[in-house]
């Protein structure tokens, strides 16, 4: 394709003049206007806090490479908002727009109905947003979607409570719907737990939960990353090397090239929007990446542990299915003193979660003799049968002068 201001000056070059005929102005007009039209492609995100203050969006996409990372960073913040009205009243939403901000509630286990069938809706949108998903093998298709799910909705909620930093400031967790789990509780119970249940969730993803506070959440917050930096993430999550053991060679290398592509979009992204020192920042990007793999694996074993002695059951919902399929969450991969230390809430019967060590002997029921085969015994047989009672009360050899009509 000729480069009209390269072409005239080759002209005056070879001529002394800067003339052309009408059929050349023609051309070279219509050249122009293809070349802006294919090269530069405008994708206009809102306004978001660097390291270095705000940044103007520039027209500076020159390839369709990076236009599909500008489309799939847009798509990001519009993909966030949708789910987030799918939480909302009219009441809410005129509130928010009159007020200009959100009004947040405490998380109700009664949310986590709502908010699984949103999140699933949302997994399913994303990921097949992203190039080349659709394009792979049907089984690697599969895996993918299951290691990529617990992912997907783990970096989305550390993004979304890294934004609220006077809620962090007391640990509570600020979801995309409107709710925060307080910081005495997961955001894992249910309607039907009760306090022992509520006790040992908590005692188990307690590590985890510590964990990404201090290495991912808070690091997010002075960062003050933005979506183009958690859309980067959520492609080298989907196609991370951890995966390369469960998909197939000619997938793994598709993976490789994905991840190479993801850093040079963000490095031109960094440039385009002149961050101040891009590589530093770069390099804190990809070790809060590690970070974020290493985190949900524990949450995985944590969970294993949490359905091994039945005190958290998502069967439910998507998320046991999914986020803690056994590629995620294979107990034979789980430390086994994690097993060990919470071993205190094996159940009795498979109902509900044992006390813990540190219940009173007034809360535990004494374990004597009737209560030890209260399980065994078949409550029908200690009903009075009458049409037995004949067989049951007849005279013994012994019993000389005994008459049963004497009882009727």
């Amino acid at each position: 394709m000729k480069d009209p201001v390269l072409n005239s000056m080759q002209k005056e070059a070879a001529t002394g003049e800067s003339g052309a005929t009408p059929q050349e102005i023609c051309q070279e007009k219509e050249e122009d206007e293809l070349s802006r039209k294919t090269k530069n492609v405008k994708i206009v995100v809102d306004d978001e806090v660097s390291s270095g203050g705000k940044y103007e969006p520039r027209s500076t996409p020159n390839n369709e490479e990076q236009a599909e990372f500008n489309e799939l960073v847009y798509a990001y913040k519009v993909h966030q908002r949708m789910m987030q009205l799918s939480f909302s009243s009219i009441e809410q939403f005129l509130n928010e727009h009159k007020n200009g901000t959100k009004t947040l509630r405490k998380m109700d286990p009664e949310d986590v109905k709502k908010l699984s069938e949103v999140e699933l809706t949302g997994l399913l949108y994303w990921i097949e947003m992203q190039k080349p998903y659709g394009e792979i093998p049907d089984d690697d298709k599969s895996i993918l979607l299951h290691r990529y799910s617990v992912r997907k909705l783990s970096l989305d909620h550390f993004y979304s409570a890294s934004k609220h930093p006077e809620h962090c400031s007391r640990r509570e967790f600020v979801m995309n719907n409107y709710t925060f789990v307080p910081n005495d509780r997961t955001g894992f119970e249910l309607p039907e737990d009760d306090d022992v249940q509520i006790r040992a969730k908590r005692e188990c993803f307690s590590r985890t939960f510590n964990r990404f506070w201090k290495n991912v959440i808070k690091p997010f917050g002075a960062l003050k990353v933005t979506d183009a930096e958690i859309v980067f993430l959520h492609v080298m999550l989907l196609w991370s090397a951890s995966n390369n053991s469960h998909v197939t060679a000619e997938t793994v290398k598709t993976m490789t090239n994905r991840r190479e592509w993801a850093r040079t979009r963000l490095s031109t992204w960094y440039h385009d929007h002149s961050l101040e020192n891009p590589v530093e920042r770069l390099q804190k990007i990809l070790e809060l990446l590690k970070e974020i793999e290493i985190v949900c694996d524990m949450h995985c074993e944590d969970f294993v542990v949490a359905k091994m002695y039945e005190f958290c059951d998502m069967s439910k919902f998507f998320y046991e299915t999914l986020c803690y399929a056994p590629c995620n969450a294979d107990k034979d991969h789980v430390d086994p003193s994690l097993f060990e230390q919470f071993k205190k809430y094996a159940t009795r019967d498979g109902s509900k979660p044992r006390p813990s060590d540190d219940t009173t002997p007034e809360e535990s029921a004494p374990e004597g003799p009737v209560n030890r085969f209260a399980g065994d015994i078949d409550p029908t047989r200690l009903v009075l049968d009458q049409s037995n009672l004949t067989a049951v009360m007849a005279p013994l050899p012994d019993d000389k002068g005994f008459d049963l009509n004497d009882l009727q």
